[in-house]
């Protein structure tokens, strides 16, 4: 049997350049490094690199909270990163995502939406995932709808999450907040 992929990292054990990034990423939460940072941190300025890129997605587009964290939850369902999805469930909650959303989507299941940016937004990225591209006029409704600014911003949250996902999974992290 092979070891174990993912492993938390000991802070006293860090060399001084993970130490760095390590410390900048734990000062703003309470000194807690989330799991995804564990791994990333064996290559000290890619978890620079993400950690910015990671809290622009998270907290300064033009989306804000709840398209946000809608589509977090999209892409953590599509990838099927647990860890992702349990994160941020509470977080899409806060953040005005309805509970039936969330369950629909933990399920696997097309979410009913009472508001149409919520449902452009899941065929958008639905579409994405599904066919690994989104057909003009679709495009064109979300552009209509959120101007080409945030279109990118969406396209760079399913990205950047998805490329979290996409570590989780390879490292086998399971389902549990650490």
């Amino acid at each position: 049997m092979s070891a174990a992929r993912f492993r938390k990292l000991d802070s006293e054990q860090l060399s001084p350049e993970q130490q760095t990034v390590f410390d900048a990423i734990a000062a703003p939460r309470g000194g807690v490094v989330p799991t995804p940072f564990h791994i990333l941190l064996e290559s000290p300025e890619l978890a620079s690199l993400t950690q910015a890129l990671g809290a622009f997605c998270r907290y300064r587009t033009q989306l804000g909270p709840r398209l946000s964290e809608l589509l977090v939850l999209i892409t953590a369902a599509h990838w099927g990163a647990e860890y992702e999805f349990a994160v941020h469930a509470p977080e899409a909650r806060k953040a005005g995502v309805p509970e039936t959303v969330i369950a629909a989507l933990q399920a696997e299941k097309p979410p009913e939406f009472a508001d149409a940016e919520s449902q452009l937004v899941y065929e958008f990225a639905t579409s994405f995932f599904r066919t690994r591209d989104v057909p003009d006029a679709l495009f064109e409704k979300v552009v209509a709808q959120f101007g080409r600014r945030r279109v990118v911003e969406l396209a760079g949250v399913l990205g950047y999450y998805s490329g979290l996902a996409m570590l989780l999974r390879i490292f086998r992290v399971p389902g549990e907040k650490s």
